[in-house]
């Protein structure tokens, strides 16, 4: 064990404390990005709590290494992104409205999925958890290898062709295949470990996969900019916005995550041209699988005063000069200081300003944006309290038919969510 931590861990806890300010003070477009600085400094800490108990370190003695996964970790996940176009199982709020700056932000984030799933396996490793633990051998024969080829293939087109009953099986995609891959190539592996009878890894990837996915979903329940589940089924149990029997999905990633990178270590340790061409193709092939979350699962954008139709320019203008520059901070002066204070210091009648505040509070609401909370207004739900009242479906076909593009406007999923969260008495959370 080392006396003392590492110094990227005092750069982690700074980086986390950013994004924990520009989220508290809902700073306009930083509270947006949050879960950059919380995930990239949570790593860094526990990176460096690793190397305090073991003195093991991707930071700190394989950074090239790490380099190359935190590249590779986002066309890894961009694939579940792919996956979800067809699924819907999930969808994002409040995301940056700059087409580029979002597809970076993207790329941030998505490139810490494999380093977590890695970081919480050595943790877990350097508390010593399951270091006796042995089982009996298990024979890997032909009927071992074909079960894992049926289910690499069905964990890859069952998603795909019957997506509300296999939408489990997406976490075997890069599974199945490549384990059964790393296992002839006689590259660590699973099998490998699992016939000398040595499920230590397996154990330690399992539980550490699910400390990822506590870590992943807390961070997330607080952001602004976030996603939020709507898995067929288990929309009622959630923990954070997690269904609860949806945290299993996260021992499976992680899992899936080292049989991913031991296969793709081996071909990029061949070097040469294909390299650079399967590098390539990753890039392109994530372009499009963002491009295509921007347009389908992306369902509302960071909200703006602009949005709100009963305020003019000038109106807007004005609240920003009365430091109130966008709905989060609007709403918090109106609470904190009184709606008729406010609108003397910005100079707007108190009746627009009750309406802007209103349209602001829903379309904070579980992310729900500013032309969902107008078209609630315009449907006469003008409150939290009258959205639990309201029918999930009835209100969809009306919202359906006063948008102007069919496709942006809200899914019944996302009403239910909206509802529930109403029934359930949740409002802003700071």
């Amino acid at each position: 064990m080392k006396s003392s931590l590492p110094w990227w861990a005092g750069a982690g806890v700074g980086i986390f404390a950013a994004g924990v300010v520009a989220l508290v003070l809902d700073l306009p477009r930083w509270n947006a990005v949050w879960y950059v600085p919380a995930w990239w400094g949570y790593l860094l800490v526990l990176d460096a709590v690793v190397h305090r108990l073991e003195g093991r370190s991707w930071v700190g003695e394989r950074r090239r290494e790490l380099g190359l996964m935190l590249f590779w970790s986002a066309p890894f996940w961009f694939l579940f992104e792919a996956y979800n176009l067809r699924l819907e199982n999930w969808y994002y709020v409040f995301v940056l409205r700059d087409p580029l700056l979002g597809e970076i932000v993207a790329w941030l984030c998505f490139a810490t999925v494999l380093p977590a799933c890695f970081f919480h396996y050595e943790l877990v490793r350097s508390l010593g958890w399951f270091e006796s633990v042995r089982w009996r051998p298990l024979a890997v024969g032909p009927k071992t290898k074909t079960v894992c080829a049926v289910l690499g293939v069905a964990s890859i087109l069952g998603p795909l062709v019957w997506p509300r009953f296999t939408f489990p099986l997406v976490w075997g995609a890069t599974l199945w295949l490549p384990e059964l891959w790393n296992y002839r190539a006689r590259e660590p592996s699973f099998l490998g470990d699992l016939e000398r009878g040595d499920p230590r890894r397996l154990l330690r990837f399992l539980v550490g996969g699910l400390f990822a996915g506590i870590a992943w979903e807390s961070l997330n329940f607080w952001a602004r900019s976030k996603w939020i589940y709507t898995v067929p089924g288990f929309e009622d149990w959630k923990l954070f916005e997690m269904p609860v029997a949806g945290f299993l999905g996260f021992p499976v990633l992680a899992v899936a995550a080292f049989s991913f990178w031991t296969l793709l270590r081996r071909i990029v340790r061949g070097g040469g041209w294909k390299v650079w061409l399967l590098a390539a193709l990753a890039v392109v092939g994530s372009h499009f699988a963002f491009e295509g979350l921007r347009r389908h699962t992306v369902r509302s954008e960071r909200p703006l005063l602009s949005e709100i139709e009963v305020l003019s320019e000038s109106d807007v203008d004005r609240l920003r000069a009365a430091g109130a520059p966008t709905p989060e901070l609007l709403v918090r002066r109106v609470e904190r200081r009184g709606l008729e204070t406010v609108a003397e210091a910005s100079g707007i009648e108190p009746d627009e300003l009750e309406r802007a505040y209103g349209v602001s509070r829903l379309a904070l609401h579980k992310g729900m944006g500013v032309p969902a909370a107008e078209g609630l207004w315009e449907l006469g739900i003008r409150s939290i309290a009258e959205l639990a009242d309201a029918d999930a479906e009835a209100s969809r076909r009306r919202l359906a038919e006063m948008s102007a593009v069919e496709d942006r406007s809200p899914r019944l999923a996302e009403v239910r969510v909206w509802i529930r969260a109403a029934r359930a008495g949740e409002g802003p959370r700071r």
